[in-house]
């Protein structure tokens, strides 16, 4: 069984007794609105067509094999077998519970938690258990609602089958447009919403998604996600 640890500035994940790694958290300097590592706010150039949002909080950096210099560090390859495994949102999402309490204590004030959609035909599908199929933001909302006390809300439907991979920032950002909207605007009205996502990269979905959500009468929007990319070629 999955447990984790939090360590000031990671967290350690075990399975049962034995060790399997840490999630390096982010350490200043990073963007206090997009969490892009590296650079303060002020110098921060990546976020300046994102929209809808209050701010990203991020658990961590996302990166590239290649670029890991603390090989004890699992948490990108843990996002990326939430991707064929669904069983790592379990950890994944405890250590977001951590982040939460330990460190991004506001997000508590959040009213309702809201998993980031799929379309139908982009839902994941598991190699364990075999067959299923899956969404990886509700994974890892149902870990984080529980233990923190916030219910989530299915109220984002993603309209069409539409993969950001091998886009620019600007196709992405030209993509997401219409791409989403409200089931029931009732649901969101006056409501601090926590808008949950595995990873965020240019910053396109979860602009257009937090929009909707205001659009439909929300009070706010923050978002939370495991990891922010850091691949600076999109």
């Amino acid at each position: 069984m999955w447990r984790v640890e939090y360590e000031g500035d990671k967290i350690a994940a075990y399975w049962g007794s034995t060790r399997k790694g840490v999630y390096t958290l982010l350490k200043e300097h990073y963007c206090l609105k997009c969490a892009c590592p590296g650079v303060t706010t002020a110098q921060c150039t990546w976020h300046w067509d994102d929209y809808g949002f209050e701010r990203i909080y991020a658990m961590g950096a996302y990166l590239k094999r290649n670029l890991r210099l603390n090989q004890e560090d699992i948490l990108s390859d843990h996002i990326v077998g939430l991707k064929q495994y669904p069983g790592y949102g379990t950890p994944l999402g405890l250590a977001l519970v951590e982040c939460i309490r330990r460190r991004y204590s506001e997000l508590m004030t959040s009213d309702l938690i809201v998993p980031t959609p799929l379309f139908a035909t982009e839902l994941k599908l598991a190699k364990v258990p075999a067959g299923v199929t899956y969404n990886q933001s509700v994974v890892l909302s149902e870990v984080v609602s529980p233990n923190i006390g916030i219910p989530i809300g299915d109220v984002v439907v993603k309209t069409r089958e539409q993969k950001m991979k091998g886009l620019s920032r600007s196709e992405r950002k030209a993509a997401v447009k219409g791409l989403y909207k409200i089931k029931e605007a009732a649901t969101v009205g006056g409501k601090n919403i926590l808008l949950v996502d595995d990873v965020s990269t240019s910053g396109a979905t979860v602009s257009e998604c937090s929009q909707v959500l205001l659009d439909a009468g929300a009070r706010t929007v923050n978002v939370l996600v495991a990891g922010r990319d850091t691949d600076t070629r999109i």
